[in-house]
């Protein structure tokens, strides 16, 4: 069946805000091709990254982008270094970015590159990058001791929870009353808000107070999005191997990536940078959930940009409360997809609420959590559910943008 193209800009140029004169770059300009003054209008100068290193094309296959070290290094599924990046660019009130300059980008359908690291990465190419595989930057809750069902984040994408102020979601107390359970945690924003969690205890008597819902501020810099609420901490009459201090922590906001193309960018596979799920509380501990993190940001620059794949920047769910015996169940991740990422349900007592759901589609803030419940009339209550992540950031910076019919772009794209 032929796609249907849409045109979704035609218009003049800016670069995106906040970027300084890059620092700690080849000097030797000399060195770099003549068509560094020739580009469109871009967000970096690229004379003054020097001489573009050569890029494979990556085939079918597992690869991660760490951005720790200076500009970030490209390791394959068996931890060798394809290459290395030395380049490195402030930002004015914002994280650094990891620089990686290359002669152009092919990823092959097949191949997956995971994007982490402490600074968001900017990929800048000096023809085209084309994107037929999936390009990751998605943070990623999930449970690390089964027994206790204690559940931490697994994979922070690049740029994660940088510079997050009042975006960052709020955590819930712990109860008054050693019998009820504590609130749960506020999700995390970032171009959406976050939702607000759910009191611990029971209809009639309350316990923690949840945490309340992260708000937006506007985005001057490339980061990545903000992790939710840390659940109220445990009461006394918490098993071990927990202990009265134990929490259900936040899920962690989406990385940040930024591609800038001389010529073009085309993508057929996929871009993400979802927030991950907060987690559920911890078995016989009466926590409330954590909020789920926000989205993180993809942010596109080039002459053409045509989209016939998908790019995601979606936030988590809340996690589930749990009670005295049993576990709240996790927020999911965020999706890769226009459906929100469910909260995380309460444990099979009915004693606990259920986390929100967080960003998918059109709808940008995520989910408030629901009010606590009777805990079907017994003495103790159940923890508090936490609040959905709010979507992240999906812009692009283009005189020509086409999406096709089949493209699917959650939340949806912002033009600069």
């Amino acid at each position: 069946m032929r796609s249907v193209w849409f045109l979704l800009a035609a218009c003049g140029c800016r670069g995106i805000l906040g970027i300084e004169p890059p620092i700690d770059v080849p000097d030797d300009v000399a060195d770099a091709p003549a068509l560094c003054t020739t580009w469109h209008p871009p967000s970096v100068d690229p004379c003054a990254l020097g001489a573009p290193a050569p890029m494979p094309t990556l085939a079918a296959g597992a690869y991660t982008y760490d951005t720790t070290d200076a500009g970030g290094t490209l390791f394959d599924a068996a931890g060798h270094a394809v290459l290395a990046s030395g380049l490195t660019l402030p930002q004015a009130g914002g994280p650094m970015l990891a620089v990686l300059s290359i002669d152009e980008l092919a990823l092959d359908a097949g191949a997956t590159i995971q994007v982490t690291g402490a600074k968001p990465l900017m990929i800048v190419a000096w023809s085209a990058i084309v994107i037929d595989g999936v390009l990751d930057a998605s943070s990623r809750s999930g449970v690390t001791d089964e027994a206790s069902h204690t559940v931490q984040t697994v994979q922070a994408g690049a740029g994660a929870n940088a510079g997050c102020t009042t975006d960052l979601g709020s955590d819930g107390t712990k109860a008054a009353d050693a019998g009820l359970g504590s609130g749960g945690g506020g999700g995390g924003a970032l171009q959406g808000a976050g939702g607000a969690a759910s009191t611990g205890g029971m209809t009639d008597v309350l316990g923690g107070a949840g945490g309340v819902a992260a708000t937006p501020i506007p985005m001057q810099v490339l980061r990545g999005g903000c992790r939710g609420g840390f659940s109220g901490a445990a009461g006394v009459r918490v098993s071990l191997p927990l202990h009265p201090g134990s929490q259900s922590p936040g899920g962690a906001g989406g990385g940040a990536i930024r591609l800038v193309a001389r010529d073009s960018i085309s993508i057929a596979g996929s871009i993400r940078a979802n927030g991950a799920g907060g987690a559920g509380a911890p078995t016989r501990s009466g926590c409330g959930g954590g909020g789920g993190g926000a989205g993180g940001v993809i942010e596109l620059e080039a002459p053409i940009v045509t989209i016939s794949g998908t790019l995601s920047a979606n936030g988590g769910g809340g996690g589930g409360g749990g009670n005295k015996d049993e576990a709240g169940h996790d927020g999911a991740n965020g999706t890769s997809d226009l459906v929100a990422a469910p909260g995380g349900a309460i444990a099979a007592s009915g004693c606990g609420a259920p986390g929100g759901a967080g960003s998918g589609g059109t709808v940008l803030a995520g989910s408030t959590a629901s009010e606590p419940d009777t805990c079907g009339g017994g003495v103790d209550g159940g923890g508090g559910g936490g609040g959905g992540g709010g979507a992240g950031l999906i812009a692009a910076t283009s005189p020509q943008v086409a999406a096709a019919e089949t493209a699917t772009i959650s939340p949806p794209l912002s033009m600069r």
